[in-house]
């Protein structure tokens, strides 16, 4: 379990260093996702992701499906 934990600090560690060069316009590790609004597949529909937020995860994908 000491081993999961020093891991998972080092990570984190190594992404708010990469953060903090790269990403000055990014969320911070662990803060909420700004809230954006897409359109359903329809086009008919709009889905905000604040429409989501405690209540289930999230996971986008972007891509080509063809």
């Amino acid at each position: 379990m000491m081993n999961f934990i020093t891991k998972s600090v080092h990570y984190r560690n190594k992404e708010v260093n990469w953060q903090k060069k790269y990403g000055a316009n990014a969320p911070e590790v662990g803060a909420l996702a700004p809230d954006f609004e897409l359109h359903d597949v329809s086009g008919k529909h709009s889905v905000q992701l604040s429409d989501f937020r405690e209540k289930k995860p999230v996971a986008l994908v972007f891509g080509s499906f063809t």
